[in-house]
């Protein structure tokens, strides 16, 4: 009984942080103006936020796939289609930011019994991603300070670094033999040898990379173009709720955004997006032109915007893949 109490206070504990987040956003801002923004938003620049953003998933589980065929875990494009997309409405909705890329996992050990490999292809995509959103930010930062030379900007661009770097330490233990080996007998002495030895799978798996640099290289930079249409949604949404954004901020500000959102503090993200994407968006000569209260509420509405596409997009597709997939399954009694 205790037990599961546990597991339901932690989930209960993020919903009502993301309803007390949202709520207090609300509250403190004008909501009618931020709907304003949005009903008088241009839908042919939105029209063109869902090509690019459906044009980042194709990208996206492209890359996904060649971390799976490094593995020898080999799926159907469609079938990854399907639970790459089903992954990202996920992480909208579910407690955890990561909760959409546990079940992308899941469905490939169900479809091919990847397995640890999975996992592994699964956790180094996301690691990919979130690599290039924090060099996207380091750089946009220091090109940002050059012409703005302000302490905030050389801080962003200090905490981008540091961001980046870390990424690069992790990828170094998930691939150095050496430093896992240092970890091990102390892992021991503390008594976690028995979960130690349950990720010796999984750090095997990564290390199937080393022996590939043509695919790390290629995901590399599907990663690079993923993320960047990606981020070309923002500056769409931007334009098509006539918002005066130079590129640069976006580049700046969405990857910042994106790496704070993926803390498990709220559902998805939701609250804790919005009020961080307002706060950077709506800081003085980041859109020239537009009062403080103008420049708030447009910076709510652009991120509800990209939140609501971010959510819904991807649940369209892996809506329209599903029946396809089961259109395509073979029949009782028929020869495949």
């Amino acid at each position: 009984m205790r037990g599961t109490f546990r597991k339901a206070l932690g989930p209960v504990l993020q919903t009502a942080a993301t309803i007390l987040l949202v709520g207090w956003i609300l509250h403190r801002n004008d909501a009618g103006a931020v709907l304003g923004y949005l009903r008088a938003g241009d839908p042919e620049w939105f029209l063109a936020a869902i090509a690019v953003l459906a044009l980042s998933i194709l990208v996206g589980v492209r890359q996904w796939r060649c971390l799976l065929e490094a593995q020898g875990v080999v799926v159907p494009r469609l079938r990854l289609t399907q639970a790459y997309s089903l992954g990202m409405f996920l992480n909208f909705v579910l407690p955890s930011g990561v909760g959409g890329d546990v079940v992308r996992a899941v469905q490939i050990h169900r479809e091919a019994k990847g397995g640890t490999r999975g996992v592994a292809a699964t956790l180094l995509d996301r690691l990919a991603g979130l690599f290039t959103l924090a060099l996207f930010a380091s750089a946009a930062s220091w090109i940002l300070a050059a012409d703005h030379p302000q302490p905030l900007f050389r801080h962003l661009a200090w905490a981008s670094g540091a961001v980046s770097l870390l990424f690069c330490i992790a990828a170094v233990v998930l691939f150095s033999r050496r430093v896992v080996g240092w970890i091990s007998p102390m892992a021991r002495v503390f008594g976690e040898g028995a979960l130690l030895d349950r990720a010796r799978n999984l750090r095997q798996a990564f290390l199937q990379y080393r022996k590939e640099p043509k695919i790390v290289a290629e995901v590399m930079g599907l990663s690079v173009v993923t993320q960047f249409l990606r981020i070309l949604v923002h500056w769409c949404c931007a334009k098509a709720i006539g918002l005066p954004l130079d590129f640069a901020w976006i580049l700046l500000f969405v990857p910042i955004v994106a790496l704070i959102s993926i803390l498990p503090i709220s559902v998805g993200g939701w609250g804790l997006r919005e009020g961080t994407q307002k706060t950077f968006f709506s800081l003085p000569g980041v859109m020239p032109g537009l009062d403080p209260v103008h420049a708030i509420s447009g910076s709510l509405a652009l991120a509800i915007s990209t939140s609501l596409l971010g959510m819904l997009v991807p649940a369209f597709i892996s809506l329209v893949t599903g029946p396809l997939l089961s259109w395509r399954q073979p029949k009782p009694g028929r020869i495949p």
